[in-house]
């Protein structure tokens, strides 16, 4: 856009067209392996994951509040120690915390939050020059039992790094293959952590 605006719009290479993103996602991984994923994932979980047992949250907007917390730089330098003396990601680090917030607020073990997929690691060559949008929201499961904290969160990696297999699976397919009955969401909470790879992680937060 700075290029653009500067005059100097012949200078960029060419983008890749959004319809190349679109025949990947299509012809990638198809449908049946995404559903047998999110089965495999999914088929137990029989009743909504609502923090608080929010779930009817619909309206105007006007009784929505917003909340901003930064982290002290001690602290987010020691999580980011912490996931490379684990050999993980710190998205992982926050998903699991994420996960333990939702548990205590949902009062269940077996939580399932919407996790917010950078959209390109499969999107095929050139995708770092493609206009378009590339996010999509797919649910996570975590597990979170008497495992130790450790073990947690090498799980939780596993399981972002095979989520990511799946990135360009449609949200509604994933919650057919839950147990959860529709009309019902599957999940009331949100993590929407930015360059969510296994490799790296720039900023996350709740929605």
């Amino acid at each position: 856009v700075r290029a653009v605006l500067g005059g100097q719009a012949h200078e960029l290479a060419a983008p890749q067209p959004f319809r190349n993103l679109v025949a990947q996602a299509r012809l990638g991984v198809d449908a049946k392996a995404h559903e047998e994923f999110f089965r495999s994932m999914l088929a137990d979980i029989d009743e909504p994951t609502m923090p608080f047992g929010l779930n009817e949250v619909r309206g105007d907007g006007s009784g929505v509040g917003e909340a901003r917390r930064m982290l002290p730089q001690a602290l987010n330098d020691r999580l980011r120690e912490q996931a490379r003396r684990l050999g993980v990601s710190l998205a992982s680090l926050c998903h699991l915390a994420w996960g333990q917030v939702v548990a205590r607020s949902s009062g269940r073990e077996q939580v399932v939050f919407g996790t917010v997929l950078f959209g390109r690691m499969h999107a095929g060559a050139g995708a770092d020059r493609a206009l378009g949008l590339f996010i999509n929201t797919l649910p996570v499961r975590l597990d979170l039992d008497g495992t130790g904290v450790a073990a947690s969160v090498r799980t939780t990696h596993a399981r972002l790094s095979e989520l990511l297999a799946h990135e360009h699976a449609s949200l509604a397919l994933a919650q057919r293959c839950s147990g959860v009955a529709a009309p019902a969401p599957l999940f009331g909470a949100l993590l929407n952590c930015r360059h969510n790879t296994p490799a790296a992680m720039t900023g996350c937060g709740p929605d």
